[in-house]
């Protein structure tokens, strides 16, 4: 029944020709299921970890010889810019949660340019309110998931990915689905130690296999597109309205920060354009903490650089991991004293 609704979504979403549409269709129809139907839905964890398989694949499929030496001289300038992103957030978070009342770890914690569950799961590890900072990353992931594709289609479209691409997404030889087969499996053996393990792993594996010459078998388009649905029904089942609805306040105003966070993304995004001359479509999607997934299937549909997207944003999300506890425990000390 739930997967049923998603597809519905993406269908009308697809016939609208909106952005993202097999995503954001079954994300919208999710949500309207349980606010006027007043249900539940389920999503399967195994369909979820896979279809973030089918889509690490997709993206890495995309790379090609020369991918990893053209991005080498980008590495440096997009670390110091995602360290000043994550900078920027953590202190506006600060500010705004202490004239809001919010305690800093929640304050902080909850504006973390990162993923959902890798915010409540350090929540959890800090003792903090993992609830509230559950309700600030929903609301900036409802946020980025409509507002960046609209940005990008509409705003930062470039040529068309089928042209820009077409060479790199050959069909490839069949025997090559076992090598698909063992990147799933060192997802999963190593699902505990390497964060995003279902999508990292997998795209840098078909990514070095396809660099090295190895005719590696394409996903059809149809696979990927229900990967697609299994994700936004995913996060349709997560996204929670009762919750952002018993903290409109605060809510309201995370909204605002993460309008001004997609901002200062938007003027890094332009620095990164200068110094690298790297297009600003693919500049932006890089360095918007939107999800290395999501950001990357936008990049595909608007004629931005996909494996550079999917590549900078997988660097990004190890920054968020490796360096954000250590500012947090930093700020969160210094806050202590404070007060």
């Amino acid at each position: 029944m739930t997967y049923g609704i998603g597809t519905v979504g993406g269908m009308l979403f697809a016939t609208l020709n909106l952005p993202l549409p097999w995503i954001l269709g079954a994300v919208t129809a999710l949500l309207l299921y349980k606010t006027l139907a007043h249900a539940s839905t389920r999503s399967s964890t195994r369909l979820k970890n896979i279809s973030f398989a089918l889509l690490g694949i997709q993206i890495g499929s995309y790379f090609t010889e020369d991918t990893f030496a053209n991005m080498s001289s980008y590495v440096l300038p997009y670390i110091a810019l995602t360290i000043l992103l994550i900078a920027i957030s953590l202190w506006n978070g600060y500010i705004i949660g202490k004239r809001m009342g919010l305690t800093p770890d929640v304050s902080l914690i909850g504006s973390i340019p990162g993923g959902l569950s890798a915010a409540t799961a350090l929540s959890d590890s800090l003792q903090s309110n993992t609830a509230m900072v559950s309700i600030l990353h929903t609301i900036r992931l409802i946020t980025l998931l409509f507002v960046v594709p609209f940005i990008a289609t509409h705003w930062l479209n470039g040529a068309s990915v089928d042209q820009v691409y077409q060479s790199s997404m050959e069909q490839g030889e069949d025997w090559t689905i076992i090598c698909l087969l063992i990147a799933y499996a060192l997802a999963q053996l190593l699902r505990e130690r390497i964060p995003a393990s279902y999508v990292m792993i997998p795209m840098l594996f078909v990514a070095v296999l396809k660099t090295a010459g190895v005719p590696v078998f394409t996903i059809p388009t149809s696979i990927t597109i229900v990967a697609q649905v299994i994700l936004g029904v995913y996060l349709g089942h997560t996204i929670m309205w009762k919750d952002i609805l018993t903290s409109m306040k605060v809510c309201a105003v995370y909204f605002v920060l993460t309008m001004w966070l997609l901002f200062v993304a938007f003027l890094l995004s332009y620095v990164f354009h200068i110094v690298t001359d790297v297009d600003i479509p693919t500049s932006f999607l890089s360095i918007v903490p939107g999800g290395l997934v999501e950001m990357a299937l936008v990049a595909q549909s608007v004629g931005a650089d996909p494996t550079m997207v999917g590549s900078l944003q997988m660097i990004r999300l190890l920054l968020v991991v490796t360096l954000v506890p250590f500012l947090l425990k930093m700020l969160l000390n210094r806050a202590r004293k404070i007060h």
